[in-house]
C-alpha cells in the first residue's frame, strides 16, 4: 500500500492522505477516490478534490455520532464519579488502547499470523510515538488477550479480509469514515432439513435448521468490554450505507459489532449481528441534525506568523483562512513540487 505521513498545514492542523491498510485485489482494485483527513483542535474532517481542484468536505462518522447522540446516563454518572479531569485522561488512554489494538488486529489479518512475544516491543514504540505515560505498558497482557480473542473470532467464522481500514465518503449524507473490516465469513442462516415432522400441526413439513453460508460482511471493532451502545449501531449502518453507494455491485449482507471479553483460560469475544437494528432508522434524521451542527461551527482558522514590525502594523502577522483555502493552498504546493 502507498505510504503516507501526516503533514502540518498550520499550527494544530494535521493533513493526511488516507490509505487503506489492506485491499484484496481480487475483490477491489482500489479505493474509489482519494480521501484526505484533516484534524483540527479535536475536530475531524475528510475531504476530496473534484476535477477543478475544489475540495469537498465531509464530517467524520464518529464526530457526527458524538454531536447528535445523547450521552448515556451511565457515562454521565461515571464521569461525575471519576471527575472531569480524570475521566478525560482515562478516555484518552482507552482511545489510544483501541487504536493500538486495531493496528495489531490488522497485522494479524494481513499476515494470518502474529507473534505475541513481540507485542510489548510494538507497544513501546507506539508509546514513544504518541508520548504515552510509562504506565501504559501495563496494558501489554490485556492486549495479548484481546488479540487472541480476535484470532478466535477469525478461526471460528473463517474470516478472510477483503478490505481493512477502507475510507469511504457518502455524498448525500456529507459524511466519511474508515470501515474497520470488510470480509468474507461463515454466517449461520435459516434452512430446511430433509427430515420432516412426523406429527402435530406441522406434520409432513421439513424441520428448520441452521446452516453456514459464506457472506460478505462489515465488522466494526470495539475495544470496550461492556457491550455495544446505540450509537455504535448507527455508526455501523452509516458505514454500510457508504459501502452501498461506492460498491453497488458488491452486496454486503450482514453487519456486526465485535469486542473482546474478559477471559481467563479460553479466548472469548462479543459478536452482535446489527443487520436488523431498529436504531438504524434514526440515521437520516441524525444526519440532518449533524449538518445543522456543522453549519454553526467556525470552519476558519487564524494563523499567526512572520516578524512583528511595529511601524508596519500587525496585518502581515495575522492571516484568517477558510479550511478550503488552506487545503487548496497545499494542493497548489504539491502540484508545483
Amino acid at each position: 500500500m502507498e505510504e503516507n505521513k501526516p503533514v502540518e498545514l498550520a499550527p494544530d492542523v494535521l493533513n493526511e492522505l488516507m490509505v487503506p491498510e489492506y485491499i484484496d485485489q481480487e475483490w477491489l482494485k482500489e479505493q474509489p477516490k482519494k480521501v484526505y483527513r484533516l484534524d483540527r483542535s479535536g475536530h475531524r474532517y475528510y475531504y476530496t478534490y473534484n476535477d477543478k481542484g475544489e475540495p469537498t468536505f465531509f464530517v467524520s462518522v464518529t464526530t457526527f455520532i458524538k454531536q447528535t447522540m445523547p450521552t448515556s446516563p451511565h457515562l454521565i454518572k461515571w464521569m461525575a464519579d471519576m471527575g472531569s479531569e480524570e475521566s478525560k485522561r482515562y478516555a484518552e488512554e482507552r482511545a489510544a488502547y483501541g487504536t493500538f489494538l486495531h493496528m495489531q488486529c490488522a497485522k494479524l489479518m494481513e499476515e494470518a499470523k502474529y507473534d505475541l512475544d513481540l507485542l510489548t516491543y510494538e507497544l513501546e514504540g507506539y508509546m514513544e510515538e504518541h508520548r504515552l505515560p510509562h504506565t501504559f505498558r501495563a496494558y501489554s497482557e490485556d492486549l495479548k488477550k484481546d488479540v487472541l480473542a480476535f484470532s478466535a473470532f477469525m478461526i471460528e467464522y473463517n474470516v478472510i479480509p477483503v478490505a481493512i481500514e477502507l475510507v469511504l465518503t457518502h455524498e448525500e449524507y456529507g459524511v466519511a469514515g474508515a470501515i474497520d473490516l470488510v470480509c468474507e465469513m461463515d454466517v449461520e442462516v435459516d434452512a430446511l432439513s430433509d427430515e420432516v415432522f412426523k406429527s402435530g400441526p406441522r406434520k409432513g413439513m421439513k424441520k428448520p435448521i441452521k446452516v453456514k453460508e459464506r457472506k460478505l460482511c462489515i465488522v466494526d471493532l470495539k475495544s470496550g468490554r461492556k457491550g455495544f451502545f446505540e450509537g455504535m449501531e448507527i455508526q455501523l449502518h452509516c458505514y454500510w450505507d457508504m459501502w452501498k453507494r461506492n460498491f453497488p455491485d458488491l452486496q454486503v449482507e450482514r453487519v456486526y459489532n465485535w469486542s473482546p471479553k474478559e477471559w481467563r483460560t479460553a479466548p472469548s469475544y462479543n459478536l452482535k449481528d446489527q443487520t436488523d437494528s431498529r436504531s438504524a432508522k434514526k440515521l437520516p434524521l441524525l444526519i440532518n441534525l449533524a449538518k445543522i451542527e456543522d453549519e454553526r461551527k467556525n470552519n476558519s482558522l487564524t494563523i499567526c506568523h512572520g516578524v512583528i514590525e511595529i511601524q508596519k502594523g500587525l496585518y502581515p502577522n495575522v492571516e484568517t483562512l477558510e479550511l478550503s483555502e488552506l487545503v487548496k493552498r497545499k494542493r497548489g504546493t504539491d502540484t508545483k513540487n
